[in-house]
């Protein structure tokens, strides 16, 4: 049925209205089905495919109007609760990225939304490689952090309580900004840049 559909319509939201509305139409009245007149495989074509036919001509109808409206016909999604969460994240990570300290934040939009590698944000900021992986790495930690509550517990906190999480967390970023300023002043550029 849904092939007859989709043959006669060429739109698969159209299609599987169709084969809806035929159903439908055969389960409100059965006895239309004679099996004097032939089997009942050809019979649900037939309603399909004059459901279809139908479905198409309501279709130029409402584009027709649509089109001397000037309003824009879109999908409606299928899950509205998805498309509320992902707004909702959206929003919180946007919050999250506000609370970053203007370093971090633009590191991690250059590393993240502009895609650049670790090398290409200590160039284009015109810092040292480790600094610039040091300013990506503590922003990461600091959206975990603020994160955390709305997305859930990072796996490897699992059995840690919220204050032994926000404590390991606390001690990355005091070691992270140890190793920074303990870091040898006199290194080369070729071993600033490795990895």
């Amino acid at each position: 049925m849904r092939a007859v559909a989709l043959r006669v319509t060429r739109s698969d939201r159209l299609a599987e209205e169709v084969v809806q509305d035929s159903l439908m139409a055969v389960w409100r009245n059965p006895g239309r089905f004679d099996p004097n007149r032939g089997p009942l495989g050809p019979w649900l074509m037939t309603i399909t495919r004059n459901n279809a036919i139908d479905g198409l001509r309501r279709a130029a109808v409402i584009q027709r109007h649509t089109e001397q409206v000037d309003l824009e016909l879109r999908p409606a999604t299928d899950d509205v609760h998805d498309e509320v969460w992902l707004a909702v994240r959206r929003d919180r990570l946007y919050e999250a990225i506000m609370r970053l300290g203007s370093d971090q934040r633009r590191a991690l939009e250059l590393a993240f939304i502009s895609g650049l590698t670790h090398i290409e944000v200590a160039e284009h900021e015109g810092i040292p490689l480790g600094t610039a992986k040091g300013r990506i790495r503590l922003a990461l930690l600091k959206l975990r952090e603020h994160l955390a509550p709305s997305i859930g517990p990072d796996p490897s906190d699992v059995g840690r309580s919220d204050a032994a999480s926000r404590a390991h967390l606390q001690r990355q970023e005091r070691q992270l900004e140890r190793d920074y300023e303990q870091r040898p002043e006199g290194r080369s550029e070729a071993s600033r840049s490795e990895p």
